[in-house]
């Protein structure tokens, strides 16, 4: 199914566009129309997270981080830094910036620091990122 008339993107889901939510998905809004159920909206504090994860994870390098620690699950910096082709110093300020939010975790095991997602709601995010690659 082609996005367009048939679908309508709200976030990172897709929705089929059928008579009967065509009113609630007006224009990628939520409507009420009738006697439709009225809106569920985020709490303050999940909002309030969410925003907070957002904004963290707004520069590439982060989220290229972000998804190579998905795959991986945990990594050294230089592992990192290696595998994303760049420099030591710019992995580590990333990664010391992702932990400081309390979005990664890390260990240290002598002289290597490993790094790893701890907060689920990255994931989330990295998976409608990697949902608007295909």
């Amino acid at each position: 199914m082609t996005i367009g008339q048939d679908m309508q993107i709200l976030g990172c889901l897709e929705y089929p566009i059928t008579a009967s939510n065509r009113g609630i998905l007006y224009m990628g809004k939520a409507t009420n129309p009738g006697n439709a159920a009225p809106p569920h909206l985020l709490a303050h504090a999940s909002a309030e997270g969410t925003a907070h994860i957002l904004k963290c994870l707004g520069h590439p390098t982060r989220l290229r981080i972000l998804d190579f620690l998905d795959q991986v699950d945990e990594a050294t910096v230089t592992e990192i830094h290696e595998a994303l082709d760049v420099s030591q110093p710019v992995a580590s300020q990333h990664l010391t910036t992702m932990w400081d939010k309390g979005i990664l975790l890390r260990r240290r095991e002598g002289v290597n620091v490993h790094y790893q997602i701890g907060d689920p709601r990255a994931r989330t995010v990295l998976s409608c990122v990697r949902g608007s690659d295909s």
